[in-house]
């Protein structure tokens, strides 16, 4: 290992780790921070397992920073979950999926690269190497899903930035770097000085900017979108005017109902523009998603209808079909997440309470 190379190692394992200590700090309080520290963590773990012949001076070291290293992509897909939601929670699966990555790497790592080297890998070994490079490359590209995927729906416009530009970013280098490692691990050759110092020097300016965006002075940075906007606040006179057609068709028209509807096609029935509509749910209802939005008043007008005596004997698919839902499932899911009750026990504890105010 050159001098050079020796201090841009150094460099990045202390900027990564400076990096790790500033998200520890954020003052979100979901899963996010933690999970985007342990990436980091697990960035330096591969800086430092990378070194020709680490494993002399690691000693046990070698063992847990392995793990660490080889788990980091699905570390950066959970946290590219949890960076694009509003409230995420590390569950069961998400911990069972990392361990099994650790698992796997530790063995890909630490057993097979050894045999291949003395030329003992099986065939199935060698194939079982090549499934754990393509498992990290899906890690991958799942992660870039969640950017993509709520795109459409959501209405933070920082937030929406950030899945373009960061995790495309993040993604596309780990994605490189999945594609490089596997093609050596092929061609049997060490990856070349020029490659490793690239790398190196790509992983210091990352985390450099990433350093950079978190300490600016500034009210809330791209990890904390947390602060909700008071209803009605930060709206000119032309959004304001936006803001009173979507409250007259959403009261007067009820046009929440339309099955399938999208906040393009929403923008086009008020005559306005999609990104001032964004804006305006944000700002001026304090939404942060369009798909809550569209919840918010679907579940609030079955939630009534389900305290109407009128209503008593008409079927619960029948008046979530009316207020726009297209199936019973969704439905289910979005009328819990927001009472706690399924539609049944709400009907029936609706009741119950009427009879006793009777």
């Amino acid at each position: 290992m050159t001098q050079f190379e020796l201090v841009l190692r150094t460099g990045a394992v202390l900027q990564l780790l400076l990096l790790a200590a500033l998200f520890l700090g954020a003052r979100r309080r979901d899963h996010t921070p933690l999970l985007a520290s342990l990436c980091c963590l697990g960035a330096a773990a591969f800086v430092l397992t990378s070194v020709p012949d680490a494993r002399s001076w690691l000693g046990l070291w070698t063992y847990p920073l392995t793990a660490l290293c080889v788990a980091k992509v699905a570390l950066f897909w959970l946290f590219a979950r949890g960076l694009f939601a509003d409230a995420f929670r590390v569950r069961t699966g998400h911990i069972l999926a990392v361990g099994v990555t650790a698992g796997f790497g530790l063995w890909q790592q630490l057993v097979y690269i050894d045999q291949e080297r003395a030329g003992t890998a099986a065939p199935w070994e060698r194939l079982a190497s090549f499934g754990f490079e393509a498992l990290m490359l899906a890690f991958v590209l799942l992660a870039l899903a969640e950017a993509w995927r709520g795109l459409a729906t959501d209405l933070i416009e920082r937030r929406r930035r950030t899945r373009i530009l960061f995790v495309a970013a993040v993604g596309g280098y780990l994605a490189v770097a999945a594609v490089v490692q596997g093609y050596n691990r092929l061609s049997g050759i060490d990856t070349p000085a020029v490659w490793v110092s690239s790398n190196l020097m790509m992983m210091i300016a990352f985390a450099l900017v990433a350093t950079w965006t978190l300490i600016r002075i500034r009210p809330a940075s791209w990890l904390e979108p947390d602060s909700r906007p008071a209803a009605g606040s930060r709206l000119d006179p032309a959004e304001k005017k936006v803001l009173a057609s979507l409250q007259r068709a959403l009261e007067a028209d009820r046009i929440y109902r339309e099955e399938g509807l999208t906040i393009g096609d929403l923008a086009e029935r008020l005559g306005t523009r999609e990104y001032v509509l964004r804006r305006v749910i944000n700002c001026g209802l304090g939404f942060r998603n369009f798909n809550d939005f569209l919840h918010a008043h679907r579940i609030g007008e079955v939630c009534t209808r389900l305290g109407q005596p009128e209503e008593a004997r008409r079927p619960v698919l029948a008046i979530a079909l009316d207020a726009g839902y297209a199936s019973i499932g969704p439905f289910n899911r979005a009328f819990k997440a927001r009472t706690g009750m399924t539609p049944t026990t709400y009907r029936r504890s609706s009741q119950n309470g009427r009879k006793l105010n009777t």
